[in-house]
């Protein structure tokens, strides 16, 4: 009977221990992910913050300024026009010269820096793709780009990389970075410094990262 109750005893002993011992492990793993949370919550709040401090709403709609704070604040949301920092052009648009598609927001973004932007085509662009930037020709895109489909692609790049050296002449120190592709494609225009605290925000999503064209 003894030797019964000295093993029930142990039996009740290591039940007792794991237990709580599986009490502590459940804990430490809620406090693990609690923690994780509050570090990327509080980081993406830091980057607002900073991105903010820095002067990103220099140029904002001064009557929005409250709402563009909170939304960048609260949820990095840096995609608003009221910035006048980005605009929707499509590639698709861009590299069949339907520039009135997105001139009129570019034109908005550049006049608040001083910049007059005047984009034409050549008078033999249909054969040369070629168009004017403020008088500056370029070619949007060569026919061997069009042949193998590259022709959207090079015509963003292309097209961005000639206002940028006009911004960089002009010692405007933002510069257009690029989101995303195709018809979804953006155009931000960013400080370097800028960029790089968006680029440490999106550092686990490399696709929300303004690129350069």
């Amino acid at each position: 009977m003894n030797e019964i109750k000295t093993h029930l005893g142990l039996a009740i002993m290591k039940y007792r221990h794991s237990a709580i011992f599986l009490l502590v492990m459940l804990t430490s793993c809620s406090k693990i992910k609690n923690e994780t949370y509050d570090e990327k919550s509080l980081s993406s709040t830091q980057f607002g913050q900073d991105l903010i401090d820095i002067g990103f709403l220099k140029f904002a709609d001064s009557t929005k300024l409250d709402s563009l704070k909170s939304e960048i604040i609260n949820s990095f949301y840096i995609y608003n026009e009221s910035n006048y920092k980005i605009g929707h052009i499509d590639a698709e648009e861009l590299a069949e010269f339907s520039f009135d598609f997105f001139m009129p927001t570019l034109t908005k973004i550049l006049e608040k820096r001083g910049f007059k932007l005047d984009v034409r085509t050549a008078s033999d662009y249909e054969r040369t793709n070629r168009i004017l930037i403020n008088g500056k020709e370029i070619t949007l895109y060569s026919k061997g780009e069009l042949d193998n489909g590259d022709f959207w692609e090079s015509a963003s790049r292309n097209f961005f990389r000639e206002i940028n050296s006009q911004l960089d002449n002009e010692k405007i120190k933002e510069s257009f970075y690029l989101l995303y592709t195709g018809n979804d494609l953006q155009a931000i225009l960013l400080t370097e410094d800028e960029q790089k605290i968006i680029a440490n925000n999106y550092r686990d999503n490399p696709k929300e990262i303004p690129y350069r064209p």
